[in-house]
């Protein structure tokens, strides 16, 4: 956190605190009564002057220090209220700093001790009783709503870096989404596309009208990855696992690996669909990629509460870590609450579970 100058503070506060200051007048004017002499209307003018440099302190210090300015304060009311009974309104000044000064419940204590000490100091000069409801009541109200606003102010700037924090972590998280999104839609569109397209270059000489057909399809899978990339930056929805079976079903004949699918009915939210079709579509891709694999068994299916999803090759297994497109798989099921396992002893065997 940044330290603010003392004149960057005075700017923060705005008008407010030459506003406050109109309370002050009554004193100039009775610092001019013909019955003072000119020492001491120069000694009056003096001490308002005394009273400015610690009244605009007010806005600059914070903290404990504040007691020292509550202090000049209250001794240039004690010094000229005898001769300028209108100097008690710097007792009204030095109590709307105590907000400034500590947390509420300290804030308080020092209110009350500034109230006694102004209390004893009146009964000491023999001031009439007017003094006392200025030294007293008037005081403790003005102090009371400084620091009711200063711990209003206090929780406000609390809150409002809160918020800052929460929308910088939703902007981290909406950031993380779209990534993750990106590779799971890019890859596994583009996987396809190669795969489509090396079939389509072994035909062109021997079935040309296969060939043109398996372009088309290229053209119509380029056309549903890039819709699907506008969906990913918006926030991606699958189309139903149905479908995404079916497109996956798709994938893995054009890469010459057997699929088997055995999924049984099952009632999924919303989101939790969306991610065990996209975690479907990234497990399908790396199988095509990376197993060597010739079968692919996918099953879905209901236990304990829960629903499973697993998706099982013959290729050439292994321990290799998590890359991005397996992070990001495990990122969102545990964001749902979820599970994901993966064992590669023999073949590779992606285990997710979502609960019900």
């Amino acid at each position: 956190m940044t330290k603010t100058t003392a004149r960057e503070r005075i700017r923060q506060a705005g008008w407010e605190p030459y506003a406050w200051l109109v309370y002050s007048i009554p004193y100039l004017f009775a610092s001019f009564d013909p019955r003072l002499t000119i020492v001491e209307t120069a000694a009056m003018l003096a001490g308002y002057v005394v009273f400015l440099a610690t009244y605009f302190g007010g806005y600059i210090v914070r903290g404990p220090r504040i007691l020292w300015l509550m202090l000049v304060m209250d001794l240039l009311a004690i010094v000229f209220s005898p001769r300028n009974p209108m100097a008690l309104s710097f007792l009204i000044y030095a109590a709307a700093m105590v907000g400034n000064a500590f947390a509420p419940k300290r804030a308080a204590l020092a209110l009350a001790g500034q109230v006694v000490v102004s209390t004893v100091v009146a009964y000491a000069l023999g001031m009439p009783a007017w003094y006392y409801l200025m030294a007293t009541v008037i005081s403790a109200l003005i102090g009371a709503v400084t620091i009711q606003a200063a711990a209003r102010e206090s929780g406000n700037a609390k809150l409002r870096v809160a918020q800052a924090e929460v929308e910088r972590l939703a902007k981290f998280a909406e950031r993380e989404r779209i990534a993750r999104d990106l590779h799971d839609v890019i890859g596994h569109t583009l996987s396809l596309v190669v795969l489509k397209t090396e079939l389509a270059q072994k035909l062109i000489t021997r079935d040309a009208a296969r060939a043109i057909v398996e372009m088309a399809d290229i053209e119509r899978i380029a056309r549903g990855g890039l819709a699907e990339v506008r969906q990913a930056i918006t926030g991606y929805r699958s189309p139903g696992l149905s479908q995404e079976l079916e497109h996956v079903r798709e994938t893995l004949l054009a890469a010459g690996i057997e699929a088997t699918i055995e999924a049984r009915p099952v009632e999924l939210a919303p989101a939790q669909e969306t991610a065990l079709s996209l975690a479907l579509r990234e497990a399908t891709t790396n199988v095509i990629r990376h197993a060597a694999a010739t079968s692919c068994h996918i099953r879905f299916y209901s236990q304990d509460a829960s629903v499973s999803m697993e998706v099982a090759d013959n290729g050439r297994g292994g321990d290799a870590p998590f890359g991005n497109g397996l992070t990001g798989m495990r990122e969102r099921i545990q964001a749902l609450g979820g599970v994901l396992r993966l064992d590669g002893d023999h073949g590779t065997r992606l285990l997710i579970k979502l609960p019900l």
